[in-house]
């Protein structure tokens, strides 16, 4: 890969620092109390070219255990880990700790560094040898060439430098495409220039004039200088240890802990669900409400410790907590992190944020357990799946599920297009909806109606606008949810009404008579049919007849008035032949051409205007829009 984050690890005074001035020439320990002292405090960076021409940075994390801290700070971002081991002393309690850590954090790639041989026999050598691979078998370290070199004498130097060259070129080259994000690990004030901050950009990447923001503060701001390696430059990479001058931002304002990052991006929490896996060798068990210290990018911050489906995770295990946070911070789904035991400050185990905005929910709660097994195995489908499920909203579209989940728009289509077919989704105009919602709805929707059909078994269904009122949600997504039903022969829709898919309304001898009365008795009365009252005469059977053929043979034009479908579409053909030798009609006109009276005509022409066959202007009509 082009770009490479190289971290150097290991105990105190085992030659860190040593090592990356013989690599690079460049002194990391800065600060004058790391130069009386000779250990590292803060994070040193360095770069150097490997044979090949690759450029790489390092980042020189302290030893010491007092500053563990800012170790796990330097450990974020890196692709490559020498872990120095001091031929005189072999593997030491940090050596160990060093390692659990980037191993916790999922890195893979690790080189062993035997370091000062120079100062040790040869047969010590072998000892320390021999002690190193008993100490990597069985871990994530295990087949990681071992390199003995002498920093000072420069011997081994050449070899380290061609196997750094040989196995980055098997890590996977980060994204440089897609949304923005560098982890703040220093913030500080440039005379003249404002505020600095450096961080390794793990994705996207960042050119001058961008407009970003600083989680999770919410400050929006802009890139006035990007420096890589202390030189000015237009644009950093994914991989790439980066200098970068802020506007808009005070350096009180910002610090480690905080990040830079494409707007919308990231998401600000008090609570994690979690997937941790304990260190066994620590022998520290976590129980209920434990509050331990959670490390996560450049972040420490303190949590109560929730056990989901048990009361206890003990060391060397491996399952699902929530934490409670006591401050909030600003992450993704699938970040990794450490925990470290309050006081005093022991490493006991790490793991990966599942979902990095649940809710408080009951610690054995079957629906989560199975939704942080879907989310821990990150099968691509299942995710998707798994996502939809849980969605606040039933459907989802295929841009926002690429967006969530940071995946490719052709990679979710395609397992889109599997879960389809095997009927774990559906698709709707809206987006898709998960089999498990979609049988929901249907249930809740098809017992609304089918009440509604017992409560008027002379209605031919239930009117949209009284069906969505009686569930929450978008009106969009509703109809879309309908369509779906209609389909897919659950339901039937008939113009602006909905029934289960099988009703017809069904009229006894008596009902049936009154159903042909009231038609031949609007057909007859023409354009002035008589008022409702008149027309039912206030029988209760006459009125459940009349309703139930409004919307199919009788239209409603007000509150007094119906009129037959066949008269109102006689009086729109009337219209629309006016409309072909005139731009205007007058209501008097309209009244004149149906033979009504202002009583009638008005309420039909006010019905025409909201149908869209006219469109009222001023004191007459003009041709409407949907004809």
């Amino acid at each position: 890969m082009s770009n490479v984050i190289i971290g150097t690890a290991g105990h105190i005074d085992h030659g860190k620092t040593t090592l990356i001035k013989a690599l690079s020439g460049i002194e990391t320990d800065t600060m004058t109390e790391e130069k009386e002292r000779g250990i590292s405090i803060n994070l040193g960076f360095a770069y150097f070219d490997l044979p090949s021409g690759k450029r790489c940075g390092v980042v020189d994390v302290p030893g010491h255990e007092k500053f563990i801290k800012n170790m796990l700070v330097g450990a974020v971002g890196i692709n490559l880990v020498l872990l120095l081991v001091d031929a005189r002393e072999g593997i030491m309690p940090q050596t160990k700790e060093h390692a659990d850590i980037l191993s916790l954090l999922g890195i893979e790639n690790f080189i062993i560094v035997m370091t000062k041989i120079d100062l040790a026999d040869a047969d010590y050598i072998t000892l320390v040898r021999e002690d190193i691979e008993d100490f990597i078998k069985g871990t994530p370290l295990e087949g990681s060439p071992i390199v003995e070199v002498d920093s000072v004498s420069r011997k081994g130097i050449d070899e380290l430098l061609h196997i750094i060259d040989k196995k980055t070129d098997d890590i996977a080259e980060l994204k440089n495409s897609g949304n923005v994000r560098l982890n703040i690990d220093r913030a500080f004030q440039v005379k003249g220039f404002g505020t600095v901050i450096t961080g390794t950009l793990t994705e996207g990447k960042i050119s001058v004039g961008d407009e970003l923001e600083v989680y999770p503060h919410d400050i929006k701001t802009k890139v006035r200088n990007i420096q890589v390696h202390k030189e000015d430059v237009k644009t950093a990479y994914a991989g790439q240890r980066t200098a970068i001058n802020l506007t808009n931002i005070k350096v009180e304002d910002i610090g480690r802990g905080c990040s830079l990052a494409t707007p919308g991006t990231l998401t600000k929490t008090y609570m994690l669900d979690t997937e941790v896996q304990m260190i066994k060798d620590s022998g520290i068990n976590l129980e209920l409400w434990d509050r331990v210290r959670v490390y996560t990018g450049t972040s420490e911050v303190m949590a109560r410790f929730v056990p989901l489906g048990g009361d206890v995770l003990e060391a060397g295990d491996k399952g699902f907590a929530q934490l409670r946070l006591e401050e909030e911070i600003s992450v993704k789904n699938y970040d990794k992190f450490i925990i470290r035991t309050y006081s005093p400050m022991i490493t006991i185990g790490g793991g990966v944020i599942l979902d990095c905005n649940p809710k408080k929910h009951n610690r054995f709660n079957e629906e989560i357990l199975s939704k942080l097994k879907i989310q821990s195995k990150g099968s691509s489908k299942d995710l998707i799946a798994n996502y939809i499920l849980l969605n606040q909203q039933y459907t989802v579209t295929a841009d926002k599920i690429a967006k969530s989940l940071e995946k490719s728009y052709e990679e979710v289509l395609k397992d889109l297009a599997e879960l389809l077919d095997e009927k774990a989704v559906y698709v709707t105009k809206e987006g898709y909806i998960h089999s498990k919602k979609y049988e929901d709805i249907s249930e809740r929707i098809s017992a609304v109606i089918s009440d509604y059909h017992k409560k008027f078994k002379l209605k031919k269904g239930i009117s949209k606008a009284e069906l969505i009122s009686k569930f929450k949600m978008n009106q969009k997504e509703f109809a879309a949810i309908i369509e779906l039903l209609s389909a897919n022969k659950i339901l039937k829709v008939e113009g602006n009404f909905v029934s289960i898919f099988d009703f017809s309304v069904k009229y006894d001898d008596k009902q049936l008579q009154e159903k042909k009365r009231i038609e031949k008795t609007l057909l007859e009365s023409e354009f002035t049919p008589p008022a409702i009252k008149e027309l039912t005469k206030g029988n209760k059977i006459s009125n459940e007849v009349l309703d139930s053929l409004l919307g199919d043979t009788v239209i409603r034009l007000n509150e007094d008035i119906v009129i037959h479908v066949r008269m109102f579409d006689e009086a729109k053909n009337k219209v629309l032949k006016h409309f072909e030798g005139n731009k205007k009609l007058l209501l008097s006109e309209f009244r004149d051409m149906t033979g009504s009276s202002r009583k009638y005509a008005l309420p039909i022409l006010e019905y025409m205007d909201k149908a869209g066959v006219t469109k009222r202007v001023e004191d007459y009509r003009v041709k409407g829009n949907e004809v």
